[in-house]
């Protein structure tokens, strides 16, 4: 008998133990060890389990995320693993056909998730809707950007009020932004903050400029590429233009003590901009975390749309969540001033028909219609009123800050 439940803390243990196995990691549980205060709590925890023994289990961790200015509740899909001799059970299969219509049901509007497998995830309504600009350059290049204002660095325990103030400034028009406040008893920027630099080689630095402002912070880690030594960006957040090249001044005075830099950077961002030889860098573009709409109805509402009225018809499959399937009337304009949009479900012919993939996308601004058109999954029909549908999917500014 299969059944699939969010787990116990009594059954963490077997979780780990999946872990351990499908991530080549290890662990000494015949040594007791206290657990760590930060270890994610068992109701994030779902699992598929046979005969009472648990094969599958992942993680489906609860955060409020930005989007188009709003806060909405996002669920991050991690730790997904499945035991060696239970492989192709279909465990993880039943454990997202149980776990999506639940987040339906607790006003969760997105799921996020960096995929083991994109095709594998697309069978259940996630689509690429994120990328990062993956630089790599001499440390040289930066030596134009002189160290100026103050440097503090920041060590676990540490108040991260300030670190916090930088961050919300720096995810407020992010769509895939993380509030780190959504946790009790300032979990997230504990976890942010817990590692000991001296053992782990990830330092952490708060940028303050000359009026003595916090405008930036930098976390990277020391890494090893054959003979050189690299300073790999974690994340770099700033709160303008003067806090971006404040934190990045910390590189040059780094120079001698760091061969290479190295940032998975937003594609927003562009490293010509402070790079002083183009030729030197070396960069890709890396599309590769997944969304996934839970709630249609509500991104269509909160989701930005052009100034003037307008609307249009969408008709959205989707194949776990059956509250999604149907057609959408989404009325837009302005009312007082500010504009509001009014998304009720009709009869009338749609405009438009896709896949709940296909509009993750184009609801998160990874792409625009005219580009979406012209992929191979033929996942989208434009049936009509196509100069209105241009003006809505268009694109945003996006950075996942969080990692699964």
């Amino acid at each position: 008998m299969i059944e699939i439940r969010r787990v116990k803390v009594e059954e963490l243990e077997q979780c780990r133990k999946i872990w351990i196995v499908v991530y080549n990691d290890r662990c000494d549980f015949f040594s007791k060890k206290d657990e760590s205060p930060l270890e994610d709590p068992a109701e994030w925890r779902w699992g598929a389990f046979e005969d009472g023994k648990m094969q599958s289990c992942m993680n489906e961790i609860p955060y409020l995320m930005r989007f188009d200015h709003h806060d909405v509740k996002m669920s991050g899909i991690g730790g997904v693993g499945t035991l060696p001799e239970a492989r192709r059970g279909g465990y993880i299969r039943l454990i997202l056909e149980k776990l999506l219509p639940e987040a339906y049901e607790n006003e969760v509007v997105f799921s996020n998730l960096t995929p083991f497998s994109h095709a594998f995830y697309r069978k259940f309504g996630y689509e690429l809707a994120c990328a990062r600009n993956e630089i790599t350059v001499s440390t040289r290049e930066f030596g134009e950007l002189k160290s100026r204002g103050k440097f503090i660095q920041i060590f676990p325990g540490d108040d991260t009020s300030e670190l916090a103030l930088v961050y919300n400034a720096y995810i407020e028009p992010l769509n895939h932004g993380i509030r780190r406040n959504y946790w009790a008893n300032n979990r997230a920027w504990r976890v942010f903050t817990n590692e000991d630099p001296y053992s782990t080689g990830i330092f952490l630095y708060l940028w303050y400029n000359d009026s003595g402002k916090p405008k930036s912070y930098i976390k990277y880690q020391h890494e090893k590429m054959g003979e050189r030594n690299v300073m790999h960006v974690k994340e770099l957040a700033f709160v303008d233009r003067e806090g971006l090249y404040g934190a990045l001044s910390l590189v040059s005075g780094l120079s001698s003590q760091y061969n290479t830099f190295k940032w998975a950077m937003p594609t927003f961002l562009d490293p010509t901009d402070f790079i002083t030889d183009m030729w030197a860098v070396d960069q890709r573009i890396v599309p590769r975390d997944m969304t996934r709409i839970v709630n249609v109805k509500t991104a269509l509402s909160l989701m930005r749309r052009p100034d003037h009225e307008g609307a249009y018809t969408l008709e959205v499959i989707d194949k776990q969540i059956s509250a999604n399937n149907g057609r959408f009337l989404v009325e837009y304009g302005p009312e007082d001033g500010v504009s509001h949009a009014r998304v009720s479900e009709t009869t009338k012919y749609p405009d438009m028909r896709c896949t709940v993939a296909a509009l993750s996308q184009l609801v998160m601004g990874y792409r625009t219609l005219e580009n979406a058109l012209l992929t191979k999954q033929a996942d989208i029909e434009i049936l009509g009123n196509r100069a209105t549908l241009d003006k809505v999917w268009t694109l945003r500014l996006q950075h996942i800050t969080e990692y699964f």
